[in-house]
């Protein structure tokens, strides 16, 4: 088969299509194809009205205001009671009866003012002595410190209540010993013991004996002399000196109660770590240059105890 026959075949079947109805067809598409664009065209060239801008609907807001309504009256059921206008409050418990305690523990010093919530004290616990703030747990025992006052601390014990007294003095009843026990005052600045009455001046043998005893036995010195530490802010500024077992003693070297050690030998008592040491040495030492502030002034105090 050549090209010349395929030509004449398709010619032929051309001729017996229905020429007639296919031209109907096409010319029916064509007019629906024009009938599109010009209806695609013509709303192109129409202005667009312009888009209002969205808005909450006020069904929503209705809903909100409906569901603050509903919180509103669910408040008012008091669901879990009504609150007093007014808190209750619990006084705190007074302490009239204390026996003495039986923990192994000594009170080496303390710092006792008005309120005695507000007090410290020094206790050697275990062969260390060691300052604790009221509340605070005494290291190796189950008891915390209550109370400071000016001869003795009140320890919690598995909530029973027990005396330590400042090592020297004799044990009495708290109920006759502090018979203002709990009072309060609003003063924060503490201040320390001082004796009942004006400390007694000691004769030439009296200071003699103890002085030999001191020179006997060092570690003695700090019996007479109690030192606390001093941190107003958290920082050492130096230590509170107070008389001990004996008041003529501590006043006799020239001392008063409530003097803040700040100087011992030169070396500032402000470091912790190194004011023990400087206390440390002091325990072995006979004499000593201890610097301390009085009423807001310096005063050098000196010494002997060997002579």
């Amino acid at each position: 088969m050549n090209w010349q026959s395929l030509t004449l075949q398709l010619n032929h079947l051309t001729q017996r299509l229905p020429q007639r109805l296919l031209s109907r067809v096409l010319s029916v598409v064509l007019i629906l194809l024009l009938g599109w664009l010009l209806a695609r065209l013509t709303w192109q060239l129409l202005p667009q009205p312009a888009a209002e801008p969205w808005q909450a609907g006020s069904e929503r807001i209705t809903t909100t205001a409906r569901s603050g309504t509903d919180l509103q009256r669910l408040l008012s059921f008091s669901l879990f009671g009504k609150a007093s206008e007014q808190a209750e409050v619990r006084p705190e418990p007074v302490v009239t009866e204390a026996p003495k305690t039986r923990l192994n523990v000594k009170l080496t010093g303390l710092v006792s003012g008005r309120d005695p919530n507000l007090g410290s004290a020094v206790i050697e616990s275990r062969g260390s002595e060691l300052a604790y703030k009221v509340g605070e747990q005494i290291e190796g025992t189950n008891a915390n410190l209550y109370q400071v006052f000016n001869d003795r601390v009140l320890l919690q014990v598995a909530g029973r209540f027990e005396t330590l007294m400042l090592d020297g003095i004799e044990f009495t009843r708290i109920a006759e010993a502090n018979v203002g026990l709990g009072r309060s005052d609003q003063d924060d600045e503490p201040q320390m013991i001082s004796p009942q009455a004006e400390a007694p001046s000691l004769d030439q043998a009296e200071f003699a004996a103890q002085r030999e005893a001191i020179l006997a036995e060092p570690t003695r010195f700090f019996d007479f002399i109690r030192v606390t530490p001093h941190q107003p802010d958290g920082q050492l500024r130096g230590f509170r000196l107070m008389p001990g077992r004996d008041p003529g003693l501590f006043q006799r070297l020239g001392f008063r109660p409530n003097d803040l050690a700040v100087e011992i030998n030169g070396i500032p008592l402000t470091d912790l770590q190194q004011a023990n040491q400087v206390l440390g040495q002091l325990r072995e030492a006979s004499d000593a240059s201890v610097r301390i502030e009085r009423d807001g002034e310096l005063i050098d105090i000196q010494f002997n105890l060997s002579q």
